[in-house]
């Protein structure tokens, strides 16, 4: 694989085992993904981290007939291998994806027609698909979320074709069932949320409810299957398609837009154990964005590309220290095209970006690997 350095802030290495020989890489540097039998060009699509390969799945090329394809690619020889199709769930984009340590689970999601709630399990060590029962599941839907609590996938939210929703269930990949969940005190409806798992409970905030923007959430506990209000003082402006991760103890929110034609570069951090708001600074250098992606590097969350409106994609970013409440540049790389409504994952010393489509592309099967190196 041929790497290509744009750019050093420090004169620290970064050195890993690639294929045969060792490559050092500066703090900061990118290089280009392999297309060689990557996945067709798609936009929409959902990706998991295994620890050791990157799995895409579904989307489309911008328009229907969407995909029932995908493919997983191993960053340390950049080479990517085909998935079963045998026995996977039907074509669909705006799913959701959740890895649970041993399989892909992807559920609900648009056919093209028809909203759905139907899913599969995909076992990467087999390459073999699992249908999910129906029984009990929740109604269909899209543009909903999905996280793992180690054991079971919360579903919730979204949009079925109608109406917003408030509604969801939880997945039990072992037995194969499903049990719904509480709607007292439930957030009110909504789709373009986000939400992400702490621990012991789901925060969900943000989103659309069919006729406004919201910055109201709330928090989930499948033990007690109770929900709780998130409080609004402080919490950051009204809106959806914004990024969210968890940090061990904080939420932190990012980006998203108020109106499609008016997207942010503002955020919050919200702490669950106090319930409680506070600002990010802004940074000026860093363009607002929507439909971008966010990664937890375990000390700093990384935001890369969307767009500013939408006929402008980004192959900016940036990287937030929530420690320091300070922002750093991520380096422009002109060999990856701008993009939005991509897929982003960490691997543990890289950010992986990979498809989305951009204003000459309707989809694409290009991505690039972002390594950062904060030591």
């Amino acid at each position: 694989m041929k790497a290509y350095l744009l750019k050093s802030i420090k004169s620290i290495t970064h050195c890993f085992l690639l294929v045969s020989s060792l490559t050092c890489y500066a703090k900061e540097s990118w290089v280009i993904v392999s297309n060689v039998n990557a996945p067709k060009a798609r936009t929409l699509h959902t990706t998991v981290w295994t620890k050791e390969r990157m799995i895409v799945w579904g989307g489309g090329p911008g328009n229907v007939p969407f995909f029932h394809t995908g493919g997983m690619y191993d960053p340390l020889a950049d080479a990517w291998n085909p998935i079963s199709v045998q026995n996977a769930p039907e074509t669909r984009s705006f799913h959701t994806a959740v890895w649970t340590r041993n399989r892909m689970i992807v559920w609900g999601g648009y056919n093209g027609k028809n909203t759905l709630n139907t899913g599969g399990t995909y076992d990467p060590l087999a390459d073999a698909w699992n249908p999910i029962s129906i029984q009990n599941a929740p109604e269909t839907r899209s543009f909903h979320t999905a996280v793992w609590t180690r054991n079971r996938m919360i579903v919730w939210g979204g949009f079925n074709g109608k109406n917003t929703l408030n509604t969801g269930g939880t997945y039990d990949p072992i037995t194969n069932t499903w049990k719904p969940m509480s709607i007292q005190n439930a957030p009110e409806t909504r789709s373009f949320h986000a939400a992400v798992w702490t621990g012991n409970r789901m925060i969900v905030w943000g989103g659309f409810n069919g006729k406004n923007t919201l910055n109201t959430g709330g928090t989930y506990d499948p033990i007690t299957n109770t929900w709780s209000p998130m409080s609004i003082q402080n919490a950051p402006k009204a809106r959806g398609a914004s990024t969210a991760v968890w940090t061990g103890d904080r939420m932190i929110i990012w980006g998203g837009h108020n109106t499609p034609a008016s997207p942010l570069r503002s955020g919050g951090i919200y702490d669950p154990a106090t319930d409680t708001w506070e600002s990010v600074a802004n940074y000026n250098l860093l363009e607002p964005r929507s439909n971008h992606t966010a990664v937890w590097t375990g000390d700093r969350m990384i935001i890369w590309g969307g767009h500013n409106t939408p006929s402008s994609p980004l192959r900016s970013g940036g990287i937030y220290d929530p420690a320091t409440d300070t922002w750093e540049s991520v380096a422009n790389y002109n060999l990856l095209e701008p993009r939005s409504n991509h897929t982003a994952v960490w691997t543990g010393d890289r950010m992986i970006i990979w498809g989305g489509q951009n204003t000459t592309s309707p989809s694409l099967n290009s991505g690039g690997m972002y390594i950062y190196n904060n030591q």
